[in-house]
């Protein structure tokens, strides 16, 4: 559906009245957006396709926007990725308190120097191990290590609780790290 043409407003002016009058700007066969009510387009008013790429605000969708991925679903479902930092120095814990339950699905590590003695990170629900140490001691800047085990006990991490990233090294040297956590958004 496109534009209301001349024809259409024509029609419908002979019915009620006037549609027009000296503000409404644009070309004469079509109404502009200043015409169109508040919440009178709805998205059941929207043809398919008709909201492409260019149309979207950037920074617009989020993590938020996906639906929640049921078992089998025939329709994929988007996943989510949370970008962790892990600074350079003494141990420490990073937690994110998750907006939306949460299937933890991959861990990836990317070092950001080398690998210092006993250096490991570790990904949890809270404070309970969702993935194995993560040993990143043998690496160098840019190196990236993925666990590799996720316990599917562990998982899955409750609407408002934490997402932890716990990381060490003996000597409280960490070289620092970028984690990438990927999810997906469960009833």
């Amino acid at each position: 559906m496109g534009a209301m043409t001349q024809q259409r407003i024509e029609q419908l002016e002979a019915k009620i009245g006037p549609l027009r009058d000296a503000t409404i700007a644009g070309p004469a066969d079509s109404i502009g957006t200043a015409e169109i009510a508040d919440d009178a387009v709805t998205t059941l008013k929207i043809n398919d396709g008709a909201v492409t790429g260019p149309k979207v605000a950037d920074g617009a969708l989020t993590g938020g926007h996906a639906f929640e991925v049921a078992d089998g679903n025939v329709v994929g479902g988007l996943l989510v990725m949370h970008r962790i930092l892990l600074a350079s120095g003494a141990d420490a814990d990073v937690d994110v308190a998750l907006a939306e339950k949460t299937r933890i699905v991959d861990v990836i590590v990317v070092l950001k120097g080398a690998g210092t003695t006993g250096s490991d990170v570790q990904v949890q629900n809270v404070t309970t191990a969702i993935t194995d140490l993560i040993d990143v001691s043998s690496g160098s800047d840019e190196d990236v290590f993925r666990p590799a085990s996720i316990d599917d006990a562990q998982q899955e991490i409750a609407a408002a609780a934490n997402l932890r990233v716990a990381y060490s090294s003996t000597s409280a040297d960490f070289p620092g790290a970028e984690v990438y956590v990927t999810g997906m958004k469960v009833a």
